[in-house]
């Protein structure tokens, strides 16, 4: 519900968040769900599992580079269900967006009142690899978008394909000059 008081209602949007995020989490809980299925993907990260039989679960990053020539990236409309995560770890806020925390209190406070009172927003910089955006620069701007019931967001992207790490060969197996 809305006061008309832009910095009022900039707080009850966060709190509505945050609790809607906690009770996400506690749902979560109840289910028997791990608490890193809520937690935001990140591009290029590929669970892998290490020590004997796969015994220590553990993340490896992929590299990723842009695709096609350098220049200024396409500003696009994209639904925000359509952006899947974000290219550098965050704890700040969970896979749909919600703070997690009272960290981002102060700068979403402020970007809510800014759209409020109407000034809008500067798009958000995505990724977009294999089908799916991960967001580089707009994580508060989607969270206040989501919070406040938009269905999509003005962005700036860049395609990017993730390099795949290839292993290297023994030295036994490379060819050898003399053969």
């Amino acid at each position: 519900m809305r006061t008309g008081l832009t910095g009022q209602d900039a707080r009850d949007l966060f709190d509505r968040a945050r609790r809607r995020a906690a009770r996400a989490r506690l749902a979560g809980w109840l289910r028997g769900h791990p608490s890193s299925r809520n937690r935001l993907p990140v591009l290029g990260e590929v669970p892998i599992t290490t020590g004997a039989g796969g015994a220590v679960p553990g993340v490896q990053r992929l590299e990723f580079e842009p695709v096609g020539r350098p220049g200024p990236a396409s500003q696009v409309i994209v639904p925000i269900d359509q952006i899947a995560g974000t290219a550098e770890p965050t704890t700040c806020f969970d896979r749909r967006f919600r703070p997690t925390s009272e960290a981002p209190r102060s700068r979403f406070e402020w970007l809510a009142a800014a759209v409020l009172s109407g000034r809008g927003m500067e798009p958000v910089e995505l990724y977009y690899c294999d089908g799916r955006y991960y967001v580089l620069d707009g994580r508060h701007r989607i969270a206040v978008a989501r919070a406040l019931g938009e269905r999509s967001i003005c962005a700036n992207v860049t395609e990017v394909r993730l390099n795949k790490r290839t292993r290297p060969q023994p030295r036994s197996a490379a060819a050898s000059p003399l053969s």
